[in-house]
């Protein structure tokens, strides 16, 4: 409590002079020292005290629990009754203002200095869950927000698609759409969340690999979808980078890994590896692509987005097995960290 701002609320001077002496004392820093009713709330309002103590039986025209009230409405000051009695009518009346505790007088230093302590404490972390609380409400605000935008682009972009009669187009539409999808599921995921900054990723991962076959319109021979994710809570820094990745190549493998009306197996997968790192799998048992193919030096926005997300958002290792069909395995660190 060193340098605690208290505002002393006590009409008999000497105990008032006391009680002063006694707080600084301890370190804390008295404001201003005032009989009355009128006073305190003046006071309060201009000394801007951390905490005050104040006695229930004072001058003016209010006692000191309707002061009490009087000066709460405007101010979020902790208070502390001190009274001679302990009444037990008077006490349950004082409930409603909500104190920080009370001092029965006579009061020893080690008592008064105790119950200054916690209630400094008590009220110190009170404000912390109010601002942890009311950061909350505006992230869950912004998810939503975020959510909605996303939403009312994909429906623009779903509609154009339709009137598109150009093949080639209309994918460059659909690729679009699914990206921009696929970061508009995370949002919806964390606004429904309890925790704001993460949520179930293999619900997740299952959702978006459903809602990919969908897009593709693949009616006969659907591949077989195979997951194998066994990370539930995980960071949206990592979440919306490996989301995008995960829609890229199955993106791929729907539309170019199975020909001659076969039906094949696409499977991803998500898993620590015990050494801190993520390691994010996905695939196909397709017709696989060229061999020593570059991810580096690929031409389609697709693989250019899955290269750059890898390197320089993940911070990871990529490597590629076409041994039978084409894989990815990717492997990062668990914690991202942000270039400056």
């Amino acid at each position: 409590m060193k340098d605690a701002r208290v505002l002393i609320v006590e009409d008999e001077g000497i105990i008032a002079m006391n009680l002063k002496r006694k707080l600084e004392k301890f370190g804390a820093i008295v404001t201003s020292v005032v009989p009355s009713s009128e006073e305190a709330i003046s006071k309060a309002e201009t000394d801007k005290p951390d905490i005050i103590l104040m006695d229930i039986v004072i001058q003016g025209d209010m006692d000191g629990i309707d002061t009490a009230a009087e000066i709460t409405k405007h101010a979020d000051i902790p208070i502390i009754f001190m009274t001679a009695y302990a009444d037990e009518k008077l006490l349950e009346r004082a409930k409603i203002t909500e104190p920080y505790g009370y001092i029965i007088k006579p009061s020893n230093d080690k008592e008064i200095q105790i119950t200054l302590k916690m209630a400094l404490y008590k009220h110190k972390m009170e404000k912390y869950r109010k601002s942890a609380e009311y950061k909350d409400m505006l992230l869950k605000e912004i998810h939503h927000r975020v959510k909605n935008n996303f939403q009312i682009v994909t429906s623009l972009l779903s509609l154009q698609s339709e009137s598109i009669t150009d093949e080639t187009l209309r994918n460059v539409f659909i690729d679009s759409y699914n990206r921009i999808r696929t970061m508009s599921m995370i949002h919806t995921k964390l606004y429904k969340s309890a925790d704001l900054s993460t949520f179930d990723f293999a619900e997740y991962v299952q959702e978006l690999c459903a809602e990919l076959v969908n897009s593709y319109e693949i009616h006969s021979n659907t591949p077989v979808i195979k997951l194998d994710v066994n990370v539930k809570n995980v960071d949206i820094s990592i979440a919306i980078p490996c989301g995008l990745i995960i829609n890229e190549l199955i993106s791929n493998s729907m539309k170019y890994a199975f020909t001659g009306g076969t039906q094949g197996t696409v499977f991803v997968g998500f898993n620590e590896d015990g050494n801190g790192n993520y390691v994010l799998i996905t695939g196909d048992n397709g017709v696989g692509i060229p061999e020593g193919f570059d991810l580096s030096k690929a031409r389609s926005l697709g693989m250019q987005l899955v290269h750059d997300l890898v390197k320089r958002k993940l911070k990871g290792t990529i490597e590629i097995d076409t041994t039978s069909g084409t894989t990815y395995r990717m492997v990062f660190k668990k914690t991202v960290i942000e270039s400056a």
